[in-house]
């Protein structure tokens, strides 16, 4: 017969063995779940904290979430969709349309996917989706009715639709009564129709509503500017580098008033401070506050030439402006400068050879003028719009000239001059139709 201690000892270790391996089996099961519960949290953590930042238009904010929750897991759907906001938010529009397309080889055609790929189109000036469907989205915005009327405002205003554009404004401000943006837009087309007094009332509505907001000090400054109220928009461009210290369009604004105050050292000092901004920064403060990215390209060696021009340096002043007219070859007032420069240094010829540019350039831009009179009597009618977009490449910005001609396109898909046009100029840069830039 068995000893009985020696029997309880043999049967009770099958037992602790099992037991051992089911709570280490157990303990692995929960590290794993633990990690995925954790993976999956943080993912939501970081798009709620993208979508907070993008409700409060912080979109430089919102898109440092969401690359955390893009790290974390580059096959979430909803990581994907946030992301195109962002990056469309913030113009970035080969980006935002890359991940709606990653988005789509994920779940297929969504509703919120067509949603942000007409928002999307609307960004370049394509409203067709975006208006045949904006009742429907506006009746369910799903939290983002204000982007929706801020990204159909914009699109009006790159087509030239501003009575459209002001009916929206009116439903914004009315359910958003503490917004400032639609002040802000109402301020932008009226100053762009010349009504200037009426453009600075609704910028200080807009700042009264909202002190920092930076879009509307600058172009409350530049109105200001326009009417010659120096010191009222050296006021308004220091509300912005208060603001934003290094904010490139404002430091540009507040070295042309201090020139026209003879204040020439302090305006070459914002100037410098300017130059060392990266170029990326530069173009994303000018696109803020509603200026072009040719525009930002050039201003601020355009205005250190107009600097040293007025200061009678004409040597100093050839440098900056051929660099300004390098980076923008385009840029009529750059060229103008140059030709006075030039006149300074007693080079006659080379300066005649400037201006004839320049009356080439200018007596395009009267066309560009009377055509958008003519388009304001029809809005549909692309073959203006098409002439537009042609003036616009050849003399003053092919970006712009781009969106114009697609434009023409999108009323008129067989519009001869777009498509030729665009032809041309895709050949000459040989770059694909389908692989040009929308912005």
């Amino acid at each position: 017969m068995a000893d009985p201690k020696v029997q309880s000892e043999t049967s009770e270790a099958p037992v602790s063995k099992r037991r051992g391996k089911f709570v280490l089996s157990a303990l692995v099961l929960l590290m794993v779940l633990g990690a995925v519960w954790g993976k999956t949290a943080w993912v939501n953590f970081c798009q709620w904290q993208a979508e907070k930042k993008l409700s409060d238009r912080q979109t430089d904010g919102a898109l440092e979430w969401i690359i955390r929750a893009y790290q974390a897991d580059a096959q979430n759907p909803r990581t994907l969709l946030i992301q195109s906001r962002v990056h469309r938010r913030n113009s970035q529009i080969e980006a935002a349309v890359a991940d709606l397309t990653r988005l789509h080889q994920l779940t297929g055609t969504t509703d919120d996917l067509q949603r942000e790929q007409w928002l999307v189109e609307a960004q370049v000036g394509d409203l067709q989706n975006l208006e045949r469907n904006l009742a429907d989205m506006l009746i369910d915005p799903r939290g983002r009715a204000a982007d929706i009327c801020e990204t159909y405002v914009n699109s009006c205003m790159l087509n030239y639709r501003f009575n459209d554009a002001k009916r929206m404004l009116e439903v914004w401000q009315a359910d958003f009564p503490q917004d400032p943006l639609p002040h802000y837009y109402r301020g932008r087309i009226l100053e762009h129709q010349g009504g200037w007094d009426q453009a600075v009332a609704e910028f200080e509505t807009a700042l009264k509503l909202d002190p920092e907001h930076i879009p509307s000090a600058y172009n409350l400054a530049r109105v200001k500017l326009a009417q010659n109220q120096v010191a009222a928009a050296l006021k308004n461009y220091r509300i912005c580098t208060n603001l934003q210290p290094d904010h490139a369009a404002a430091l540009v604004g507040t070295a042309v008033c201090l020139r026209m105050q003879q204040d020439v050292e302090t305006a070459r000092q914002k100037l410098e401070q300017a130059r060392q901004l990266p170029d990326a920064q530069v173009v994303k403060d000018f696109r803020s506050v509603g200026d072009p990215v040719y525009v930002a390209r050039s201003a601020i060696l355009l205005e250190q030439g107009q600097l040293e021009l007025a200061a009678g340096n004409y040597d100093q002043a050839v440098t900056h402006l051929k660099e300004a007219l390098q980076r923008s070859p385009k840029d009529r007032k750059a060229r103008l400068a140059l030709a006075n420069a030039l006149r300074g240094q007693g080079k006659l010829d080379a300066a005649q050879e400037q201006l004839k540019i320049v009356e080439e350039t200018q007596e395009a831009i009267k066309r560009l003028d009377e055509c958008f009179d003519q388009l304001q009597l029809d809005l549909n009618n692309a073959d203006l719009r098409a002439e537009i977009g042609s003036i616009f490449l050849k003399y003053i910005s092919e970006d712009q000239g781009v969106v114009w001609l697609k434009n023409a396109l999108y009323y008129d898909s067989e519009n001869q001059l777009a498509k030729q046009t665009l032809s041309e100029y895709y050949e000459k840069q040989q770059i694909p139709p389908d692989q040009s830039s929308t912005q």
